[in-house]
């Protein structure tokens, strides 16, 4: 069986994808499974083994501005795939427009999101999209039961050596992120000064705090200046920031990719929600918490899947205090 992914991005979406390789190739060991993925996500795709090919697109060129980029680059993919063929395509998309790539490829079978289609809805509102993916392989009646196993990344193992109390708790936390090539997710954000509290009241308790990050999160250092943290925002790729985070305890971020890296690195996290369910995003790592703000408010969850209602206070993530998160940590501590 030759089965081709087409997951462009991001890399949160990507990584809940991750488990259902894991459960094709335990069901049909011999399959060929091929990625068709954007270059952001490539570095993690490429250490996986059971991915038997990966097709890179230049995510950064086709969802860009230039429609000139954005030709050359839909163009360039089809000729790289040109005359290939597989037996089921996997699309997990609610648009057409990324299926352009797939005009020069032969696909017996091809399925994919949708909202409109009498047979079952995809993604399930409140339901966690990595049982979606699973779904959309299977396509059986219910009830069943899948089991969720992430794929092994090689060479996880690393000498970096970041934290020098092994007595005391390692905390990571990821203040940025909730940004993309397509949009920046502002209201998925937890309040800049929440994080430089927390961050202070662990370091008053004797524990090591990490702050990680991209390039483009480099405008939250200011606010940890004055704070005993390891900052490594912007200092390291994507795989590298894997395995710092899987020399951590634990970590404490909002709904972003670091959440789902989290359970790639296999570590416990503290999820932080308002406008998006914990339901459908949730770290799946089995020690893993979430504190979903709001509760009073109707408006709550006000993501779709593709926008946010209009709003400008953002209460459902302020409401999250730092001493609720405080005593949620303390059940690591």
């Amino acid at each position: 069986m030759k089965i081709l992914i087409v997951k462009i991005g991001a890399i949160g979406d990507v990584v809940m994808c991750l488990p259902l390789v894991t459960h094709i190739k335990k069901k049909h060991p011999n399959a060929h499974i091929s990625w068709l993925c954007g270059k952001t996500v490539t570095p993690i795709l490429q250490e996986i083994k059971e991915i038997d090919e990966i097709i890179e697109v230049d995510d950064s060129k086709l969802l860009g501005n230039n429609i000139l980029k954005v030709i050359t680059e839909i163009f360039r993919t089809c000729l790289k795939l040109f005359g290939t063929r597989y037996d089921l395509g996997l699309y997990y998309y609610y648009t057409n427009k990324y299926k352009l790539l797939l005009s020069t490829v032969k696909i017996k079978e091809i399925r994919c999101f949708n909202r409109f289609k009498k047979q079952r809805l995809l993604p399930i509102p409140q339901h966690h999209h990595t049982y979606d993916y699973l779904w959309s392989f299977e396509m059986n009646t219910g009830p069943y039961q899948y089991d969720i196993e992430y794929p092994k990344i090689s060479n996880i193992e690393t000498n970096l050596n970041l934290f020098v109390k092994p007595d005391k708790k390692k905390f990571i936390l990821s203040p940025g992120g909730a940004k993309n090539l397509l949009s920046e997710d502002s209201l998925r954000r937890w309040p800049i000064e929440n994080y430089v509290s927390l961050a202070q009241n662990l370091i008053l308790d004797g524990h090591t705090v990490t702050i990680i990050g991209g390039p483009l999160d480099n405008w939250v250092e200011e606010y940890f200046a004055h704070l005993n943290v390891h900052n490594l925002i912007g200092k390291y790729k994507l795989l590298d920031t894997i395995r710092i985070i899987s020399k951590g305890d634990i970590l404490i971020t909002h709904d972003s990719g670091p959440l789902h890296l989290a359970d790639l690195a296999n570590i416990p996290s503290i999820g932080l929600f308002g406008p998006t369910s914990p339901y459908s995003f949730k770290s799946l790592h089995p020690k893993s918490k979430f504190i979903w703000g709001g509760q009073a408010l109707s408006c709550r969850p006000c993501y779709d899947g593709k926008a946010y209602e209009k709003c400008s206070s953002n209460d459902c993530m302020k409401e999250i205090s730092v001493s609720e998160v405080m005593l949620t940590l303390n059940s690591f501590i």
